[in-house]
């Protein structure tokens, strides 16, 4: 089963983490898997699974410089995230 776009930025943004990221995306505008990692004190792998939901959800976008690959939040965003980044 596919899901729709508006299902997939809903159930991404129904986690505690993936909230987390945004806030922190919100503040420091782009950061690293690594960034993410060390600021939340989760694993590598755990913080690039929930960056690439995000992405998958058009939430967030990358952008590869060199071998690092840099998170940031999607502008504009849609009505429904910059809602919920106003309370974050």
């Amino acid at each position: 089963m596919k899901l729709s776009l508006q299902e997939k930025i809903y159930k991404s943004l129904g986690s505690e983490k993936r909230l987390e990221m945004l806030r922190l995306l919100k503040i420091n505008k782009y950061l690293t898997v690594g960034q993410v990692s060390r600021t939340m004190n989760v694993s590598f792998q755990s913080a690039s699974q929930q960056l690439k939901i995000l992405e998958s959800a058009h939430i967030v976008e990358s952008s590869k410089e060199g071998l690092q690959v840099f998170y940031s939040l999607r502008k504009p965003p849609y009505p429904i995230v910059k809602s919920i980044l106003s309370f974050l």
